[in-house]
């Protein structure tokens, strides 16, 4: 397994590259709009900039979560023919390690952009005081990382990374149509009754019981989701390596 991870680390030099370099950029873009905002001025965040500055800092760990599993479709790509699924079935880890390896690659990338954020998030409360703390949001992050991976693989498996770019776009798709639904039909009057705070409101009603226990169980359920996506990228393998044209 060791090996099948070290070719997939070199094969995907350029990607493993670009991951961290994302993830330290949107990192320090909020390192230095704090240093030059708040610290050098010798002020921490008033209690109406804390919901506009938890907003942009998820907004900053959402983009170094979802910018680099843009380019994860390189890692199926280069094996996208007839010759390496030939060598990978042969191997004795055969097609189960050649796909677990993928997976365990995918897997060590999540929790590195992780553990990079987790730092810059403690530096950052740091730097403002206490005022300020993501930390809740990075676990939410990492496992809906997890939960799209879990979904596109195996169509990436079966039928190219092509088809599951597209199938990944369209879960996004939907949970954006989710959302616009419940703001047209469901109850929000915990918006409307805060209209000079719709972001403080937006964040008061994550950290309430509505939504609480939901989010509370989704790292579980990808988790699970995710361990469920390799047992059938395993089982269908060779079928989609029957499918390539060379």
């Amino acid at each position: 397994m060791s090996g099948l991870l070290y070719k997939n680390f070199c094969i995907n030099r350029s990607s493993m590259i670009f991951t961290l370099v994302t993830a330290i950029l949107c990192c320090l873009t909020l390192i230095f709009a704090a240093l030059f905002g708040f610290t050098l001025r010798g002020v921490t965040p008033s209690p109406e900039e804390v919901p506009s500055l938890l907003t942009a800092c998820s907004a900053c760990y959402f983009l170094a979560f979802w910018l680099p599993s843009m380019a994860s479709s390189t890692l199926f790509q280069a094996d996208e023919n007839k010759t390496c699924c030939a060598f990978a079935m042969s191997l004795p880890q055969g097609a189960k390690g050649h796909v677990e390896a993928k997976y365990y690659y995918i897997l060590i990338q999540a929790l590195g952009i992780l553990f990079i954020t987790f730092i810059n998030d403690t530096i950052l409360t740091a730097m403002l005081g206490g005022t300020v703390s993501t930390t809740a949001v990075l676990p939410f992050l990492f496992s809906l990382h997890l939960f799209l991976a879990a979904v596109e693989i195996p169509f990436m498996i079966r039928f190219g990374a092509d088809r599951g770019l597209q199938i990944k776009g369209g879960v996004v798709l939907a949970v954006f149509a989710m959302a616009a639904l419940y703001f047209l039909f469901g109850d929000i009057s915990w918006f409307i009754e805060n209209e000079d705070d719709p972001l403080g409101a937006f964040m008061a009603w994550l950290g309430s019981g509505d939504i609480i226990f939901w989010l509370s169980l989704f790292p579980y359920i990808s988790i699970a989701a995710y361990y469920i996506s390799c047992k059938i990228s395993v089982k269908i393998y060779r079928k989609g390596a029957e499918s390539y044209e060379q």
